[in-house]
């Protein structure tokens, strides 16, 4: 699929903002700050986010990248020594950064486009640790061509006539916790409330018994989708447009029961020597310039409530207040408290 790609035109638009940018940095000599960071899409960060704020703030940006739980893991061995400024996580990963005590506040009232932010991505954290630049979502798609009867709901991926052909995110990933939370809504439960996600639980070995494995990356569904091995599986929304370019025929569904929201936060690693320049990042990465690129590129869904879209792309992102009121949000702290013990009782489950 063709999107049309923004352009150098970024740039000038920032530095025609240069002076009314709230966050103001001391002149000095070429700085540098350290971000660490996923590692996707990287050509087209560096040129929407990396390229520009280093000519706006004559700073260069070193990325360190990996997947949450290395980068995790790598912040917390370096506890006070850190040499990394800025972290990118997961809303589960954030929470637990904060929790380790890996995170300062950020200061909000630095922030020139704070207050454009949608709610949920102001502090989705708490205490100010962390600012959701992004946001995913995790829905249902399905093959129509294989599939009669329409999915719409999250009790579907318990049909007879799809036993066999159902995949879904494996529990230590972003998006697993929810495969219990959104079964037990379909079970009749709160999604928001964790007393009631046992229900989940109890349809689990029902579900495992409709599997034909299970992903760690979107990669692997789109494989296998591809190879016909897949008919109906829970999805990431970032993970749509490559779905899209499969080739294959697939339907996106919202289902009866909700789609989970997932903020993708950014946040000031604790004991950085450049709070400045972190915040100035911050600043630029929330502003609806940098958001509309990133948008219009696919890279993330905006949370700058300003950011417009085109038609044809809105699909294609977690994008839309209609939407983004409806998305039901995990408790990440009461689920840190649960992921050990879920890990086990997913892994006896799915080794039987």
């Amino acid at each position: 699929m063709n999107v049309k790609r923004s352009t150098s035109l970024l740039t000038l638009v920032m530095l025609l903002i240069i002076p009314l940018m709230s966050v103001q940095l001391s002149a000095q000599e070429t700085r540098t700050l350290v971000v660490s960071t996923f590692g996707f899409n990287q050509d087209l960060i560096d040129k929407n986010v990396t390229e520009p704020f280093e000519e706006m703030y004559d700073v260069d940006v070193i990325y360190e990248s990996g997947n949450n739980a290395e980068r995790l893991t790598r912040l917390e061995a370096m506890g006070e020594n850190t040499e990394v400024d800025v972290v990118h996580f997961a809303g589960a990963y954030a929470m637990r950064a904060k929790q380790l005590d890996l995170l300062q506040e950020i200061d909000v009232e630095a922030l020139e486009n704070y207050d454009e932010l949608y709610e949920f991505a102001q502090d989705p954290l708490g205490d100010n640790m962390g600012i959701g630049y992004a946001i995913n979502s995790h829905a249902l798609a399905y093959r129509p061509d294989m599939i009669e009867e329409p999915i719409t709901s999250w009790a579907d991926l318990l049909r007879e006539d799809v036993a066999g052909f159902v995949s879904i995110p494996e529990m230590s990933t972003t998006f697993g916790p929810a495969n219990i939370i959104m079964m037990a809504a379909a079970m009749g439960g709160d999604p928001t409330d964790p007393e009631d996600w046992e229900l989940g639980w109890e349809v689990m070995p029902e579900l495992a018994g409709q599997l034909v494995t299970t992903y760690t990356r979107s990669a692997d569904l789109v494989a296998l989708y591809q190879q016909e091995e897949v008919w109906v599986s829970p999805y990431s929304s970032f993970a749509r447009g490559n779905l899209m370019e499969t080739g294959v025929e697939l339907e996106f569904v919202i289902p009866e029961e909700g789609a989970v929201g997932d903020p993708i936060v950014v946040s000031i690693v604790k004991g950085t020597e450049n709070e400045d320049l972190a915040l100035a990042y911050i600043d630029f990465l929330i502003s609806a310039e940098v958001q509309e690129a990133e948008a219009l590129d696919l890279v993330d869904s905006p949370t700058n409530m300003t950011v417009e879209v085109p038609e044809d792309i809105a699909p294609l992102l977690t994008y839309g207040e209609d939407l983004i009121d409806s998305l039901i949000f995990m408790d990440q702290a009461a689920l840190n408290e649960l992921l050990d013990e879920w890990l086990e009782r997913w892994n006896e489950i799915m080794l039987q």
